[in-house]
């Protein structure tokens, strides 16, 4: 499997491209708004893509899915972030962000594991930033969207956001077994090893 990273936007939002290397097909972590700078890397490393994963529905990490599945890939959400996409919970008037509302074309629960393009990926529930947020799970790879970054977590101060959910969340990331390397939903990657001695539970239970 090829790795790929993007990162755009003021919000410095993360987008990862899995690519399989026999077929030159490509899984998208969170597309983010910027179909542009999307398909320039695709082109740039000659892959295509079939599949976008969202680890949540916020539209900065979703922003230009539509114009993607327009395009012929396939969108995967949670159930409870596929119903943002459609009824407002994107936060993009908030922001005052246009969005392109859509039907998504797969839901996935935790536990599940999907098998795309010959990569397996495992589903991991992990609300807090929104009640339907995601992990996936990719070899040594834990794509932890607004859940986990680098020495914090992500915002629970948004509709369906919730204290305890994420306290719980982050607890069931820094209680896998394997030292995972961590790639966010925005900034600087970690690993599970670097955020266990941070104490990041011990931070959380401060606030």
């Amino acid at each position: 499997m090829k790795f790929y990273h993007l990162q755009t936007g003021l919000l410095r939002v993360n987008s990862y491209f899995l690519v399989d290397e026999n077929t030159n097909k490509a899984i998208l972590i969170d597309c983010g708004e910027y179909v542009n700078k999307i398909l320039d890397t695709a082109k740039k490393y000659g892959f295509t893509i079939t599949h976008v994963l969202l680890t949540h529905a916020h539209f900065d990490h979703s922003g230009c899915a539509k114009k993607l599945q327009d395009l012929g890939a396939k969108i995967y959400i949670s159930k409870k972030d596929a119903e943002k996409i459609l009824n407002g919970g994107t936060l993009s008037e908030s922001f005052h962000k246009k969005f392109d509302c859509f039907n998504v074309d797969y839901t996935f629960c935790d536990g599940e594991i999907l098998e795309i393009n010959g990569i397996k990926i495992k589903v991991l529930e992990t609300p807090g930033h929104t009640d339907g947020s995601c992990t996936f799970l990719v070899e040594d790879k834990l794509f932890t969207g607004d859940t986990l970054f680098y020495h914090t977590y992500g915002r629970i101060d948004f509709p369906t956001g919730s204290y305890e959910d994420m306290k719980n969340s982050l607890e069931k990331l820094l209680n896998l077994e394997e030292n995972y390397k961590v790639y966010p939903g925005h900034d600087q990657f970690t690993t599970l090893s670097a955020e266990r001695e941070f104490d990041l539970l011990k931070e959380l239970s401060y606030d």
